[in-house]
């Protein structure tokens, strides 16, 4: 019997489990199943780890997760695993157009992945072809046509490896080292250099008289925020809740000050208010479809570009309809259809280009939020940067599937990540209530956003200085990174990465991307004339793929390939 393992039991991991499952039902194969995973919470892994605080939200809405459909009753063998629901009907969500879209907590989304997971182990653990192995895998290595998976306690031999590993950890930045190294100096200092889990700030949670600088102001820097101020000093209080406006209430003084700060200092988006707005930036079908065969019909002939605008161009043209059809709501509607989308490729092509339908960015950053805020809720009128890129979100599953493993130019590739990289602090925005709780803490004293921007940094024997374009200084005793390290191959310094690397088992797809794979997630190696039984879906896969980060992805096509090329495998 040929032997599969998967190693990493996220939701990649899980629905990976699962079409295989499916696929096998349909034929006469037989495949003996070992599962590695480390964690307690199989399903879940440790991004939707159960235990996490209440304070780590989603920034997907309940409405955007209908992609997690329902599993089907499968039938394998002698062996019935039943049916399992798709999270929409497991949680009963249910939502008019104009009521508020929801934000659950992440640990929300892991029960429920746990226990779709603990369906399928409920009856396979009673069968003799599935074993789940809590372990942490170190290295793979090609023996002939196998692959033998060590863990620290023990090898296992199979015919195919399937890595679902999700984030793994990099080398640290020049930077962070030097504050390791000014941290062990002066041991009454505080350095975190990961976020998560978040549960490891529980020591400085309630302390009093604590400036915490806090490197990056993106989605993770909320979750650090939102859980060091829920304490037992003060909350927060939704005063409004049409727009979310929230205080921030003190029970009594603990003087914390957090100062987050990243290179541009350039605050997140949030995202529409409900499916009614959000609606206002859908393109419509033919749209889509004009997208999708501007890109395709390019790049099935061009290859070698170095050239991203067969992708801005059709964005650009469908976008500037929508913005011209918002009339009344936008900043001024005086422009020609053509003329705006003149403008959408300028500022796509460089984001610092200027204009005066796109919002000014170097006003204050109070300010910039409170602007997006307003757009967000439709109380205000429209800039055509923030309508362009809830005009992207909308395409990105059309654009994540007709771009993956296009076989264009690795630097067009990493153009086109760059890009879809720049969109995410729109397309991958906080709900409103986040970004009011961020004005709310301004206004209660204790988040500072005065040295946003790219601070001077200095190391003294107090602990971080931070120097602003003002010439404002500030000192900070703790510093936590919520940078979270993009999949660059040759930085990741996790054992099983490497030891792949030593081995020249995978490449890169470029120097600062992930690992080279086909349509059907094998990875393409540099070892002439012998196909390597190794496969990686997800956010490894960076380059080759993109939209690797969503959890829609997770459950989507790439999976489903998986599954048909590795059967189709055990066929030949």
């Amino acid at each position: 019997m040929k032997k599969l393992a998967i190693i990493g039991m996220g939701p990649r991991g899980l629905y990976a489990l699962e079409n295989l499952l499916v696929e096998l039902s349909y034929t006469n194969q037989n495949v003996a199943i070992l599962v590695f995973e480390s964690t307690e919470i199989p399903g879940a892994g440790n991004v939707w780890h159960i235990s996490q605080p209440d304070s780590n939200w989603i920034n997907i809405t309940e409405r955007g997760l209908k992609g997690i459909s329902s599993r089907p009753k499968i039938i394998l063998n002698d062996v019935t695993i039943d049916a399992f629901p798709s999270y929409h009907n497991w949680s009963n969500f249910s939502q008019s157009d104009t009521d508020p879209d929801t934000f659950p907590p992440r640990k929300k989304l892991g029960v429920y992945l746990n226990e779709r997971f603990n369906s399928i182990t409920e009856v396979l653990k009673k069968t003799d072809f599935f074993q789940l192995i809590k372990s942490d895998v170190i290295s793979l290595k090609l023996d002939k046509d196998k692959i033998k998976v060590e863990t620290t306690e023990n090898t296992w031999t199979c015919n195919d490896a399937l890595l679902t590993i999700g984030h793994q950890p990099t080398e640290l930045s020049d930077q962070l080292k030097a504050w390791e190294k000014h941290v062990n100096k002066h041991n009454k200092l505080r350095l975190f250099n990961e976020p998560y889990p978040i549960s490891q700030l529980t020591g400085i949670k309630n302390k009093e008289n604590l400036t915490v600088g806090i490197r990056g102001f993106g989605l993770a820097m909320i979750d650090v925020m939102r859980f060091l101020v829920i304490n037992k000093y003060g909350n927060f209080k939704i005063t409004d809740y049409n727009t979310y406006k929230s205080d921030y209430y003190k029970i009594e003084t603990q003087h914390l000050k957090l100062i987050p700060f990243s290179l541009d200092g350039l605050p997140l988006a949030p995202k529409p208010l409900n499916k009614s707005i959000d609606d206002w930036y859908k393109p419509t079908t033919s749209e889509i479809e004009f997208i999708r065969d501007a890109i395709e019909s390019f790049t099935n002939t061009n290859k070698d570009t170095h050239d991203i605008h067969f992708l801005t161009t059709p964005i650009a043209k469908v976008g500037a309809r929508i913005f011209k059809t918002l009339k009344d709501k936008v900043i001024t509607n005086s422009s020609t259809t053509k003329t705006i989308e003149s403008i959408l490729v300028k500022y796509l092509h460089d984001s610092d280009y200027t204009h005066k339908l796109i919002q000014d960015s170097t006003i204050s950053t109070y300010q910039l939020i409170q602007s997006y805020i307003d757009m967000a809720l439709g109380n205000t009128k429209i800039s055509l940067d923030y309508c362009i890129w809830q005009v992207w979100r909308h395409c990105q599953p059309l654009l994540h599937s007709t771009i993956s493993h296009a076989q264009l130019n690795t630097n067009t590739i990493k153009k086109i990540i760059a890009l879809d990289e720049h969109s995410k602090r729109f397309t991958y925005g906080p709900p409103i209530e986040s970004m009011q709780q961020i004005l709310a803490l301004v206004d209660a004293k204790i988040l500072d956003l005065s040295y946003t921007n790219d601070p001077e940094i200095s190391l003294i024997e107090e602990g971080w200085e931070l120097k602003n374009a003002s010439n404002n200084t500030i000192v900070c005793h703790c510093m936590i990174n919520s940078v979270l390290d993009s999949p660059q191959l040759l930085k990741i310094n996790s054992p099983i990465i490497k030891n792949l690397l030593k081995d020249d088992l995978i490449q890169p797809v470029h120097s600062e991307l992930g690992i080279e794979t086909s349509e059907d997630g094998y990875v393409i190696s540099n070892i002439k004339n012998h196909n390597v039984p190794i496969a990686v879906l997800g956010r490894l896969a960076k380059g080759s793929v993109l939209g690797v980060d969503a959890i829609s992805e997770c459950f989507g096509k790439r999976i489903e390939d998986w599954a048909k090329g590795y059967i189709k495998k055990l066929k030949e």
